[in-house]
């Protein structure tokens, strides 16, 4: 059924019939949209006028102690030419200028209920069950009584709540108009259409060289639309994996080469100094031990022991990067007391000579429990830590809670020490990175304290950021996931 519709109807007819149907049914939409909000308008302002007539009587009876005034209300009736009818709560009718004789109960009557329910109401056309004419009928509430006033439905009523005849032929001439422009709209597109889908056939079978453009075939707009994109997904997507993949290796392989050899190169010579050290006061320990006096043996024998603790250090930086960097996928994650960490982490302050120690200033809220890895959280802070005592120079150090989310926790760890050059900045993170060798060497310093934290805090899902404080120092800001 969907091919023989296809061939008996191009896309051009399709489209303009589609746009045409479009176009009429929203003329229509915007016909009745108008007729509605005009009738509403004209049904609100009668409806009103009658509310204004029903509240004049009402206030004219509950004036006088609830006694009908015959004469104020026919008085009222005759200027505005209407029908007037007094109701009690239980619909019985108390008074009606236009039928002097028992009348039923009006409870039923829509405009009463509403009136009774909502405070007023109003039924547009309705025929009277007194005098079989139609009215239109507005009552209104007050504390003990119901007012109504009914207008009669004549055809000057009738003709006031038509439609104005000018907005319906406007909106007609529009849609005329677009109708017309979709014609040859769609004539054009149509034609253009048939030439994309003889390219796109002729593209696709290689064939583009030879590309006649003197012949249009009438395909449609399912098979050009699946050509093209199946061409274009074919050619992007091939060429972008191929790309991709291809730069992804390269780079790849790259950076392994490259930090394999940096690494290696920065292992070699960091391990070779310790090493020649503790050797080379072995070897004078050995060769003089029967001419050297025993405290010159152990001075000797203390800086070996020197060089083996900084050795040591530096083997376990380089395996908790190894660990962090290439066995990430093993290792555990736990809930991890902050609060505990710290209280570890400041102790570490009394390792220090007193004239080398810092103040410690906590501010994080008491039981924070993040999911992470113990150790490496440990390490995260006590490098940071380390690191201000070894080389800030100040006397105070300060570690915030500074946000808190349903998804992370930011830290902030700030000293208030000299802080670093600025083109240091960038590179405090990098392996085996010392601001001044001779004196991170002279302290111990492995270099790998704050590639550490880094990568502690990469495998928690984090950041970290670091400047220099105005008032002096470094800052240290980073997340925890």
């Amino acid at each position: 059924m969907d091919t023989a519709l296809k061939t008996k109807f191009n896309y051009q007819t399709r489209l303009f019939f589609l746009i045409i149907v479009f176009t009429w049914i929203l003329t229509f939409a915007f016909f009745m949209l108008q007729y509605t909000r005009e009738k509403e308008y004209k049904v609100d302002t009668i409806n009103t006028e009658l509310q204004m007539t029903n509240i004049k009587i009402l206030h004219n009876i509950e004036t006088h102690g609830n006694r009908i005034d015959d004469g104020f209300i026919d008085e009222v009736a005759s200027l505005d030419s209407i029908r007037v009818t007094v109701i009690n709560l239980a619909g019985d009718v108390l008074y009606d200028n236009s039928h002097s004789g028992e009348m039923d109960n009006h409870i039923g009557r829509m405009e009463v209920r509403e009136a009774l329910d909502n405070g007023e109401g109003y039924t547009i056309r309705r025929m009277s069950e007194t005098d079989s004419n139609e009215y239109f009928y507005s009552a209104t509430r007050g504390d003990s009584l119901v007012v109504r006033s009914a207008l009669p439905y004549s055809k000057a009523l009738a003709d006031y709540f038509q439609v104005d005849s000018v907005y319906m032929w406007v909106i007609i001439l529009f849609a005329i108009i677009v109708s017309v422009i979709a014609y040859f709209a769609t004539r054009r597109l149509g034609q253009s259409i048939q030439n994309l889908s003889d390219f796109a056939s002729q593209a696709e079978q290689g064939n583009i060289l030879t590309y006649d453009t003197s012949s249009f075939p009438q395909d449609e707009l399912g098979e050009i639309s699946k050509q093209i994109i199946s061409l274009y997904k074919k050619l992007k997507r091939t060429i972008q994996e191929r790309d991709d993949n291809m730069r992804n290796a390269i780079f790849e392989e790259q950076e392994k080469v490259r930090i394999k050899q940096q690494l290696t190169s920065n292992i070699n010579h960091e391990i070779k100094t310790p090493v020649h050290a503790i050797q080379a006061c072995l070897e004078t320990v050995v060769n003089n031990r029967d001419t050297f006096d025993k405290e010159t043996i152990l001075s000797l024998i203390d800086k070996a022991y020197q060089n083996v603790q900084r050795l040591c250090s530096l083997l376990h930086d380089i395996s908790v990067l190894t660990r962090i960097t290439e066995a990430g996928d093993q290792i555990k994650k736990s809930p991890v007391n902050i609060n505990e960490v710290l209280d570890t982490v400041a102790g570490d302050v009394a390792q220090f000579p007193p004239e080398k120690q810092m103040r410690v200033h906590v501010n994080v809220p008491a039981g924070m429990v993040v999911q992470g890895n113990d150790t490496l959280i440990e390490a995260i802070f006590h490098n940071l830590l380390i690191n201000a005592l070894s080389y800030s120079g100040g006397r105070d150090i300060f570690i915030d809670m500074i946000e808190e989310t349903p998804e992370y926790y930011k830290f902030r760890f700030a000293d208030n020490g000299v802080g670093v050059d600025a083109e240091h900045l960038n590179h405090l993170f990098e392996r085996f990175y010392r601001v001044d060798e001779g004196r991170s060497r002279k302290l111990g310093g492995t270099g790998l304290g704050l590639a550490i934290v880094k990568n502690a805090i990469l495998f928690h899902q984090g950041t970290v950021t670091v400047k220099n404080l105005l008032s002096g120092g470094l800052e240290f800001n980073f997340t925890i996931y």
